[in-house]
C-alpha cells in the first residue's frame, strides 16, 4: 500500500515545492528579516520530496524505499531540466544508505535522521550541480553555496522532524490497517470454535 501512496504524496510534495512553498518561504523570510539575515535574498527552500523519501525509508523495507526514490526522482526531474532518472539515481543511493544504517541505529534514529538529512542535502545539491554542469550550465560555486545550499540545509533540518512525525503516523495507520483484518478473522474463528 505504501508504494501506491508514494505517487499521491510525492506528487503533492512536488506540486507544493514548485508553487506554494517558495512563495511561503519568501513571505516568512521577509516577515522575519531582522531575525534571519542569512536567509534574506536567498533561493533555497525545503526539499520536500527528498525529505519524504528519507523519512519513509527510515522505517520501511528497502524495496518500498526504492519505489519512493524512483517516483520522487522522476517527479523532480519532470519539473527541472535534468534528464529523467537523474534524481532517481541519487535518491536510490540515499535510500540504500538510510535503510542499511537505520537498521543498526535503532536508538539514535533522530540524530541519524538529522545527520542523513544534512548529508543528503549537500549530496543532492552537488549531484544536481554536476549534472547541470555536464549539460552545459555553469554556476558561481560560492554564490550557489550561500544562496541555495545553506538556506536549503537550514530549511531541511527544520522540516525533517515534523515530516518524520507525519510519515510515521501514516506508516502506523497502514501497518495497523493491514494487521487488523487478519487479526479480526482469527478472533472470529476462535469465537466460533468456543460456541
Amino acid at each position: 500500500m505504501g508504494r501506491y501512496l508514494s505517487i499521491g504524496v510525492l506528487g503533492l510534495a512536488t506540486a507544493l515545492s514548485a508553487s506554494f512553498i517558495p512563495q511561503f518561504i519568501a513571505f516568512v523570510v521577509a516577515l522575519l528579516s531582522n531575525f534571519t539575515p542569512i536567509l534574506n535574498n536567498t533561493r533555497g527552500h525545503p526539499s520536500l520530496v527528498m525529505l519524504l523519501v528519507i523519512c519513509w525509508s527510515l522505517r520501511s523495507s528497502l524495496a518500498d524505499g526504492f519505489v519512493w526514490a524512483l517516483v520522487g526522482g522522476i517527479l523532480l526531474d519532470l519539473q527541472s531540466v535534468l534528464p529523467i532518472g537523474t534524481s532517481s539515481a541519487a535518491l536510490v543511493l540515499i535510500v540504500f544508505v538510510v535503510n542499511g544504517v537505520a537498521q543498526q541505529l535503532l536508538r539514535l534514529r533522530f540524530v541519524f535522521l538529522l545527520a542523513i538529512t544534512a548529508i543528503a542535502t549537500v549530496s543532492m545539491t552537488a549531484y544536481t550541480v554536476v549534472a547541470l554542469f555536464l549539460l552545459g550550465h555553469s554556476y558561481d560555486v560560492p554564490a550557489l553555496i550561500r544562496l541555495m545550499l545553506l538556506p536549503t540545509l537550514i530549511y531541511n533540518l527544520i522540516a525533517v522532524l515534523p515530516l518524520y512525525a507525519f510519515v510515521r503516523l501514516a506508516q502506523r495507520r497502514l501497518e495497523g490497517g493491514l494487521q487488523i483484518a487478519p487479526h479480526s478473522l482469527t478472533l472470529g474463528t476462535e469465537m466460533v470454535g468456543h460456541e
